[in-house]
């Protein structure tokens, strides 16, 4: 399965590991995860991860890398948790000299060169990793260890949305072998502080109903500045409003001081990726994600017809 991605590393001294925008812990995880795996392959080779990552886990984990135009130009560019190439958060990107990709979401069509690995039925990009590691016989170090398990931990929402439980754990346990440091991580997970919480009392007392039965709350950059929160910090926040009974579809609007827009869009039954794509987002079916260049109520209007159309057609369907 990973043959042709192992045979362009073979080919490259030089390699660049690419997040998509508003990096999680699946992104950063497999970021950090797939640099140690090559690096224990072939430790001779140079291997950088650019963009923010998930400075939260910078106390347990390595932080990014200052990578040079220069050297983008001359490596192999990895795509890791991103099925668009116009997603990544680092735009240097187009500037590699080749590409490959690891993924698990709905692929867009986007990446064209490269051998690549796309897994949907994959619980995270950490998972399809940790498979690759497996099948190579790779002796993960402790930070590739701990990095591909924060990845299968968070985008499995710490196990409750996995499709396959007994290859999930089997999985979970080779890294929990290999050293994962998971009690820390579930430490750091857990840690909240006042400003988080006074945010969650406004977003328990202050969410919105659209009439198709959406739920949703829109945080602007007047808001977020009286809640102390980033856009990031709000949008991580979107499950606070999931599983409400007879609400299936939930979805957060944040905007950032620049005035650009994060959309999380979650579901626990119809597909609300393709409404993501339609606002140049993407995503897995049941989460999703996009960003709008400005705070446009219309727009937002639109979204949220859009999922209630979503709605109603699943509705009749059931």
């Amino acid at each position: 399965m990973f043959d042709q991605i192992i045979e362009k590393i073979k080919q490259y001294d030089s390699i660049v590991i690419f997040g998509h925008l508003n990096p999680d812990g699946d992104c950063y995880g497999s970021q950090v995860g797939l640099r140690e795996l090559i690096l224990s392959l072939y430790p001779n080779k140079k291997v950088y991860i650019t963009g923010t990552g998930c400075p939260r886990f910078f106390k347990l984990l390595p932080s990014m890398d200052e990578v040079s135009d220069e050297v983008i130009k001359n490596s192999l560019g990895i795509i890791v948790d991103g099925n668009d190439l116009g997603r990544m958060e680092d735009k240097r990107v187009f500037n590699c000299l080749d590409y490959a990709k690891i993924d698990h979401h709905i692929d867009t069509g986007s990446f064209k060169e490269g051998p690549q690995v796309v897994d949907t039925s994959a619980n995270s990009a950490c998972d399809i990793i940790t498979r690759m590691a497996i099948e190579k016989n790779v002796k993960l170090s402790v930070i590739g260890a701990t990095a591909l398990y924060l990845g299968i931990l968070t985008d499995s929402a710490r196990f409750q949305f996995v499709n396959n439980y007994p290859e999930t754990f089997e999985r979970a346990k080779y890294l929990a072998n290999s050293g994962a440091q998971i009690h820390e991580l579930n430490k750091l997970l857990a840690q909240t502080d006042e400003n988080s919480l006074a945010a969650k009392g406004y977003i328990f007392s202050h969410y919105k109903k659209t009439d198709g039965g959406i739920i949703y709350i829109i945080y602007t950059k007047k808001l977020l500045k009286k809640l102390k929160l980033s856009a990031n910090s709000a949008s991580s926040m979107i499950n606070l409003l999931g599983n409400i009974e007879g609400y299936p579809i939930w979805c957060s609007f944040a905007e950032y001081e620049d005035g650009k827009v994060r959309v999380e869009l979650r579901s626990n039954g119809p597909a609300i990726q393709p409404c993501a794509v339609r606002i140049g987002g993407g995503g897995h079916a049941q989460a999703s994600g996009a960003q709008l260049p400005e705070l446009d109520y219309k727009v937002i209007d639109n979204v949220l017809k859009d999922l209630d159309d979503t709605l109603t057609k699943w509705r009749k369907e059931q």
